[in-house]
């Protein structure tokens, strides 16, 4: 979708033609303070169409169409003393869903005040929820409007913000990768697979500033990486690890590492998952899409910071050759891993990938992210990550971005005590625990085995890298969490 601004003197008066789809979003209000705060150019509505039935409560749509004047659709934002960004990021996406409905090619949404916000901030949100459920993967679909959806091409904000050009070339930038992160995840694993997602880094060198290193089988062997080869060992096609560089503060400084997760299926190994847990499997890959398009984002928008994204992608299968619990692997780092469990093994792959990444990168900082645990699903359902953290200040910095994007994280303690269930009675450590409880915290004090000296943080979205329903501007499916908290984590970091 193009988003296009139109920027405007205070009062200036709005022309829109008949043809126009033209979208106001008013607050919840008494009727007649609700039809004063309409612009006075749209007087033909207030003239022509009953509005008391229209409250202005939160995504509340009313449609109006004319035959002389531009439609209007009517776009409730709640009570004013309640509005945030998040909240407006569900009217735009209230907006946008009805706009696919009527099948509006280009969408006109006025930007109204709203008490308490900066115009600017009501600029981002409500395009940003917009453009974000302005989606649909129907590449695979022979008639595309079997799914009742058109996706609206064009969106003409009207704005008197003076910086609007730069606010909506940053949204349009990490959104549209966003929904790319949504696509790479909603594709077939035929596709979508670790040579697949190593083609779709190496477009990546196009971008100024921007290096990539793609190692196959055989320089995984010599580089001893030996828990991704394990995991590995059951399936038909290859692995690989991608090494992303992006130089936006020059050779020598210091630079903050992302690695994302890529096991892109998840049969469970020699421990196969059952019907009802293997269907989606497909996107077990989640993290290594929210990394690659955080990645992508960070270096379009030309940040000024030094970044590494690596991402471990190999299959995880049942096959003769598959690895066994009970079986020792060594890790890169040459601590040797019991496997207690073969269908824990995101950790492994991210083990070999934090190991690797803190002794040959040297990051100041790094953040896993993983579709890690289902106990991070029990725990939290589809509306929040959990993760855990060595450094206050690292804890700091996801938790703003959390909040500044609606991707919202729940800290998880890393408590000395939880380190007795790592261990193991005939390696150094195995990848389950003896206990079966704390899943998720037991999942991040593994990972943390393999990180010495560099601030790191995990971020475990077993629950909302995908959703089973809709939920606001997050599509059914994948959703691109971590895209948008990632980037805006790498926007806040600067290294002390």
């Amino acid at each position: 979708m193009e988003v296009a601004m139109q920027c405007t003197a205070k009062n200036r008066v709005y022309r829109f033609n008949p043809s126009d789809t033209v979208i106001l979003f008013l607050p919840s209000a008494k009727p007649a303070e609700l039809i004063s705060s309409i612009p006075a150019e749209f007087v033909f509505l207030k003239e022509n169409a009953d509005l008391s039935f229209f409250k202005g409560k939160q995504g509340e749509i009313a449609l109006f169409p004319f035959a002389r004047h531009p439609t209007i659709i009517l776009c409730g934002i709640g009570e004013p003393k309640e509005a945030d960004a998040e909240s407006l990021r569900r009217a735009g996406a209230a907006a946008a869903s009805v706009c696919r409905d009527k099948a509006v090619d280009t969408a006109h949404c006025v930007i109204p005040s709203v008490n308490g916000m900066e115009e600017s901030a009501v600029l981002a949100a409500l395009t940003e929820g917009f453009f974000l459920a302005n989606y649909a993967f129907d590449r695979y679909k022979k008639k595309k409007e079997d799914n009742g959806k058109h996706p609206v091409r064009r969106l003409v904000a009207y704005t008197g913000v003076r910086d609007a050009s730069l606010i909506l070339n940053r949204i349009t930038t990490i959104c549209r990768n966003t929904l790319l992160c949504r696509d790479l995840v909603n594709e077939t694993s035929e596709q979508s697979d670790a040579e697949g997602i190593a083609r779709e880094a190496l477009a990546l060198k196009r971008l100024p500033k921007v290096s990539c290193r793609v190692y196959g089988r055989r320089e995984l062997e010599k580089m001893k990486m030996g828990l991704l080869l394990a995991v590995n060992r059951g399936s038909g096609r290859p692995p690989r690890l991608v090494v992303l560089t992006y130089l936006g503060a020059g050779r020598g400084k210091p630079s903050i590492a992302i690695i994302g997760k890529g096991i892109t299926f998840d049969a469970g190994g020699m421990n196969l998952k059952p019907t009802g847990h293997i269907e989606d499997m497909r996107t077990d890959m989640a993290g290594a899409a929210a990394a690659l398009y955080a990645f992508k984002s960070a270096a379009e928008l030309g940040l000024k910071k030094n970044i590494h994204a690596v991402l471990p992608l190999t299959e995880n299968m049942l096959a003769r050759d598959s690895y066994r619990p009970g079986d020792i692997y060594t890790a890169f780092n040459g601590m040797t891993v019991e496997i207690g469990n073969t269908d824990a093994e995101g950790r492994l792959i991210l083990a070999d990938a934090l190991a690797y990444t803190e002794k040959t990168l040297k990051p100041s900082a790094i953040i896993d992210i993983a579709t890690l645990t289902g106990a991070c699903l029990v725990t939290f359902g589809e509306i929040a990550a959990g993760y855990v953290a060595t450094d206050d200040s690292i804890a700091s910095l996801l938790e703003e971005a959390s909040r500044a994007t609606g991707e919202w994280i729940w800290r998880l303690p890393l408590f000395k005590d939880y380190e007795e269930n790592v261990k193991s009675d005939i390696a150094d450590v195995c990848n389950v625990s003896p206990e079966k409880n704390a899943g998720t915290i037991m999942g991040g004090m593994f990972l943390k085995q393999f990180v010495t000296t560099s601030t790191w943080a995990h971020i475990d979205i077993a629950g909302t890298a995908r959703h089973s329903k809709p939920r606001g501007y997050r599509p059914k499916h994948a959703t691109g969490f971590g895209v948008r908290l990632l980037v805006d984590v790498i926007e806040r970091w600067h290294p002390s």
